[in-house]
């Protein structure tokens, strides 16, 4: 898990902990166990407390409750990667519902929700979910807000992992998303939908058959919640123009690009049309940035809350790097773009009571 986060072959380990790779499969296999001294080769090695390699086993999330995004650009170490943050990140998940009192998880799968078919498609899911949440037809102002509402908490994968696309599961009963801050605010805003479809229509299967299906229909559930039709409908006047899906995006909060795919796949725009929109957005950069925009990325309402109540008790990152036996940078990295990190704290451990949080989202 250690040599995964920090992106370090086992070759490369027994090197520099003057170790044969040999030996070091045995002791990654269970096989052997390591002196202290040699423990502290290793810790040294992966700039890890030695504290780590002495804490309980830390749980993966199973397969079978996992949603990663496969890509044939990912490697086997990105995806142990994210399995190992996704520890991490249940870890303190687990933290912080022992501290505080937290929004009640409320993020549904789709047999739970009201008067939809167990077999319903994303745009009809997409549809129940926002029936059973309230949200109408109006635009969602806080994806971030609102889903920590639901009881999910939200993370970044940044740094040493960008070759790892959003990714969720479910520990117990909250749910847990990983994005990476580095794409623009509307695509973020996106894969917090599309994560939202995995949990809501998929159950967690990360080796179900038909990946790229999945994909498809988690794509499909995140642009018809982010952009149902009724509310679709009454934001247009008259004929489509170019200068109408740069006021759709702004006005949904989603890229260009996407407004044009939901736009054709509701039949308000010709196959013909979607295409010479298609490019002519290419032509002008759309497919990786969003010109003219002025969104902001939308940061974590539940994480400033709790960093500012370790602030008034002089604690900082030090703090919760303790609690998982890691380092603070490896909690700033889980938080890259979601908070300021401009915040400081020793790491001593006060007995702490339990809190009160409360994250008020405006849909």
């Amino acid at each position: 898990m250690a040599r995964s986060l920090r992106g370090m072959t086992a070759t490369a380990l027994a090197k520099s902990a003057a170790v044969t790779p040999e030996w070091l499969s045995k002791v990654e296999r269970n096989r052997t166990t390591p002196s202290d001294e040699l423990v502290g080769r290793l810790a040294k090695s992966l700039d890890f407390p030695e504290e780590f390699f002495y804490r309980d086993p830390a749980p993966l999330p199973s397969s079978e409750a996992f949603h990663f995004r496969a890509s044939s650009k990912l490697a086997q170490k990105d995806e142990s990667a994210a399995r190992s943050l996704a520890s991490l990140a249940s870890e303190l998940s687990e933290w912080m519902d022992r501290t505080y009192e937290l929004p009640t998880p409320g993020i549904p799968e789709i047999q739970e929700l009201a008067d939809a078919d167990v077999d319903a498609g994303p745009d009809i899911a997409a549809g129940a979910l926002r029936n059973f949440w309230g949200l109408g037809t109006a635009p969602v102002s806080n994806m971030v807000g609102l889903l920590e509402s639901k009881g999910a908490r939200v993370f970044s994968v940044s740094g040493n992992y960008q070759a790892i696309d959003a990714f969720s599961f479910r520990h117990g009963r909250s749910s847990i998303v990983f994005l990476n801050p580095s794409k623009s605010a509307e695509r973020l805003r996106f894969d917090l939908a599309h994560e939202l479809g995995h949990l809501v229509l998929h159950g967690g299967s990360l080796y179900e058959e038909d990946s790229k299906l999945r994909e498809r229909q988690a794509n499909d559930f995140a642009s018809a919640f982010l952009m149902p039709r009724a509310g679709i409908l009454g934001s247009l006047r008259g004929n489509i123009t170019l200068a109408d899906l740069t006021r759709l995006r702004d006005t949904w909060k989603v890229s260009a690009m996407a407004t044009t795919v939901r736009l054709h796949q509701l039949n308000l725009i010709s196959d013909w049309h979607y295409r010479q929109m298609c490019q002519e957005l290419a032509k002008r950069g759309f497919r990786r940035s969003e010109p003219g925009s002025t969104l902001i990325s939308e940061s974590s309402s539940l994480w400033a809350q709790i960093l500012n109540d370790l602030r008034e008790d002089g604690l900082g990152f030090p703090y919760l790097a303790n609690l998982i036996g890691v380092r603070a940078s490896d909690i700033r990295a889980l938080l890259v773009g979601l908070v300021p990190l401009a915040i400081n704290g020793g790491a001593t451990q006060p007995t702490r009571g339990a809190g009160k949080l409360h994250v008020v989202s405006s849909s």
